[in-house]
């Protein structure tokens, strides 16, 4: 202990609360609350990654709901998480669920918050002249309207709670409505 009243921090972890609101489904269109095994605003660890940090799901540590007494672990996809912060831990058990070895270092686990905090839709391009997409890096959520990609302008066509996609074809102009009043004034 470092004095009387705190106990001494056992090492950092990247923290998230699950989402009130969660799209399930196709296009995410299946609202539910929280997720299967966490309630919503569930305060949920993340372990410190194994595998590339830009993986859509990252393994958590965390207390399933109906029972607030022990840590569960498991992998869960980034997209229901919010709210990502970094946070000392002080339990002897939440270290032992998150692995029992070394967590994040400081500056790691910031820069991970600072990232995963950044609302982010999947991105796809369509390529000209083919019947395919591609992937491109991540976009804001909303998304812009274009999207500059390998050297070409791509345009907004559809998004949705989980990905954006974009179309090399520039979107329809809109006929202007008649003119309102008396005709012939």
């Amino acid at each position: 202990m470092t004095d009387e009243t705190s106990p001494e921090s056992l090492g950092l972890c990247v923290v998230a609360n699950v989402a009130l609101e969660t799209g399930h489904g196709d296009g995410g269109l299946e609202i539910r609350a929280g997720l299967r095994h966490f309630a919503p605003g569930a305060k949920l660890w993340i372990a410190p990654l194994r595998w590339d940090g830009g993986s859509p799901s990252v393994p958590v540590v965390g207390r399933r709901r109906g029972n607030s007494r022990r840590y569960s672990a498991m992998v869960v996809p980034r997209r229901y998480l919010e709210n990502f912060r970094v946070r000392a831990v002080y339990s002897p058990a939440l270290l032992s669920a998150l692995g029992g070895g070394p967590l994040w270092t400081e500056e790691r686990a910031e820069s991970y918050a600072r990232y995963w905090g950044t609302p982010r839709l999947e991105t796809q391009v369509e390529v000209e002249g083919a019947d395919h997409t591609r992937w491109a890096p991540p976009v804001t959520d909303p998304p812009p309207m274009e999207l500059e990609f390998e050297g070409a302008t791509y345009h907004l066509a559809h998004f949705n709670a989980n990905r954006a996609r974009y179309s090399p074809l520039s979107p329809p102009l809109e006929p202007s409505p008649p003119p309102i009043g008396p005709a012939g004034s």
